[in-house]
């Protein structure tokens, strides 16, 4: 089957979006990201801090999912072409290699992983992946109208916000001891730190579900299932194989890029918490659909421009890639490291981490020279198929 290269370029140019998004936290921990007060950020850091923010975070982890999906889809379309024997089994195995991948990389690299969401979220979605493609169009159909009542929802709600049960004594507490430890720990003080450091934020808001928790912990698997879902559809529909410029196929929801960036900026202009929440959500998957839009026709015009290119080979290898920015992120940011963490440098680790990527983008197209698949994406190969062809990983061109 050949390869759909602008799905490769869309996944490659989204891992930049993920680097950006994991930068806050990467500088300012999962929860210190939400409590900026503390860091006293000058003006212009502040600004980029929100620029950031509002671009990047929950834009881009919606493509990662839409295209883990799409992947999928492709990949069980292959061996149904090639008259595979048990397809599903191959899936869960690639689900668990996935899973331990992401348990790996959470225990002993970074807490913001989401592989083991992704692994989790795709053994319950091979349970649908042969089902014929009116059901993914429902699927779809349901999710935009979610989407769409959810903002009519915060428009109609009339709750008042409640303020956080934290008091400042413990905020204190908890910001000195998180830019400590990261600041200036050690790699084993740190994951020690990661597994028992008590985190009252996280701890208020799972003590909101009380005895939902489960219920928490199956909305939080549903998320990215519905983000493949929606990818399937996607794959089953030649989305990406379609002409970017037409407008109800693509060009309308680049044209509302631009609406969708000054609608999540709500959170730092809307009064209403409810509703910039709301709207951050909705049209942060807007941007996510629109920037996908836009990057498949950049593609189709300027599908030999070496950026292009280079986004297409990270594309090509970004599990391993993504594991990379993360060793990359808390090496600058951590004590065992350069130690940048919590510092009021947020226009550095922006510069920074722009040139990092760069940097992949040139190692990708080295790498795809002479190789066909990265590391991790090899080893996961292997997984799937439960076999060993070392022959497969290497190009023919480079021999």
């Amino acid at each position: 089957m050949k390869r759909i290269e602008s799905a490769d370029v869309i996944r490659g140019f989204s891992l930049y979006g993920i680097l950006m998004a994991n930068l806050l936290i990467f500088q300012f921990g999962l929860s210190g990201k939400d409590h900026m007060e503390f860091y006293e950020l000058n003006t212009i850091n502040e600004f980029l801090f929100k620029a950031v923010k509002v671009i990047f975070e929950g834009s881009f982890m919606p493509i990662f999912a839409i295209l883990f999906g799409f992947s999928m889809d492709k990949l069980f379309e292959s061996m149904k072409n090639k008259e595979m024997k048990w397809k599903r089994f191959k899936l869960l195995c690639r689900a668990i290699g996935i899973l331990v991948i992401g348990f790996l990389h959470a225990t002993y690299i970074w807490e913001g992983d989401i592989l083991l969401a992704y692994g989790l979220a795709m053994l319950v979605s091979i349970i649908f992946i042969g089902l014929p493609s009116w059901f993914y169009k429902i699927i779809s159909g349901i999710i935009i109208v979610i989407l769409l009542l959810m903002l009519g929802s915060g428009f109609l709600s009339s709750e008042i916000d409640e303020a956080s049960t934290v008091s400042e004594a413990e905020t204190n507490e908890y910001m000195t001891e998180l830019l400590t430890v990261y600041q200036t720990g050690t790699y084993g003080e740190i994951v020690d730190a990661r597994e028992n450091m008590e985190d009252p934020f996280y701890n208020e808001m799972m003590s909101e579900f009380k005895d939902s928790k489960g219920l928490f912990m199956i909305l939080g698997l549903f998320m990215p299932a519905l983000g493949f879902m929606f990818g399937i559809n996607l794959s089953r529909s030649d989305w990406f194989q379609k002409d970017g410029a037409k407008f109800w196929n693509s060009a309308l929801y680049i044209w509302l890029i631009p609406v969708s960036i000054i609608m999540k900026s709500s959170i730092y202009w809307l009064n209403d918490e409810t509703l910039a929440s709301n709207l951050n959500l909705v049209f942060g998957l807007f941007l996510a659909f629109g920037l996908m839009s836009l990057m498949k026709l950049l593609y189709q015009r300027y599908e030999n421009n070496i950026i292009m290119t280079g986004m297409k080979n990270i594309g090509k290898l970004s599990l391993t890639m993504y594991i990379l920015q993360s060793i990359f992120g808390t090496f600058v940011m951590y004590g065992y490291g350069i130690g940048m963490f919590g510092t009021n440098t947020v226009i550095f680790t922006v510069i920074l981490f722009t040139l990092f990527y760069v940097l992949q983008l040139i190692l990708a197209t080295w790498y795809m020279k002479h190789f066909r698949y990265g590391p991790l994406e090899y080893l996961l190969r292997m997984v799937t198929y439960l076999r060993i062809r070392s022959r497969k990983w290497q190009n023919k061109t480079s021999k």
